[in-house]
């Protein structure tokens, strides 16, 4: 029962942890690119820093860094890893996407005069890939129970 709307939502987390693992991290990944753009948008148009596509991309991602980690922990993984050291390696593995992100949005917006807006996407897709390969056996591994 949702203690704030006094409604059962229960409901819709069990059909959605019913989905395949593998369909609920792409699903929980878009929710999570999606909120992510709306959060790169606000930080470009307030960014006065230039270069202000990477510097409001590398923003941006670590902000996310913590979102996307309750994003997946609540709605992919139905185990729960415990939460501080799964978070320590969300930010060890997302620190090294953050780097390629970066460097990959300045050659895009810098090097290439790309838009800056087809730049995030493209350094969403590449980091994206390296995020779900490593989410599941690496941030949030679980330990055989003896």
């Amino acid at each position: 029962m949702n203690h704030l709307t006094g409604k059962n939502s229960d409901g819709c987390l069990a059909r959605y942890h019913a989905l395949p693992e593998r369909l609920r991290m792409v699903l929980t990944a878009i929710l999570g690119a999606f909120i992510g753009l709306v959060t790169y948008e606000i930080i470009y148009w307030f960014n006065p820093f230039e270069p202000r596509a990477t510097t409001s991309w590398a923003v941006s991602f670590l902000i996310g860094v913590t979102r996307q980690h309750g994003l997946h922990r609540m709605l992919t993984f139905t185990h729960q890893s415990p939460y501080w050291p799964s978070l320590g390696r969300a930010y060890l593995m997302y620190t090294g996407s953050l780097l390629f992100g970066t460097l990959l949005n300045w050659v895009l917006t810098e090097g290439c005069g790309i838009n800056h807006q087809a730049a995030w996407f493209c350094c969403l897709l590449s980091t994206a890939t390296i995020s779900l390969f490593f989410l599941k056996h690496f941030v949030f591994k679980t330990r055989p129970v003896p």
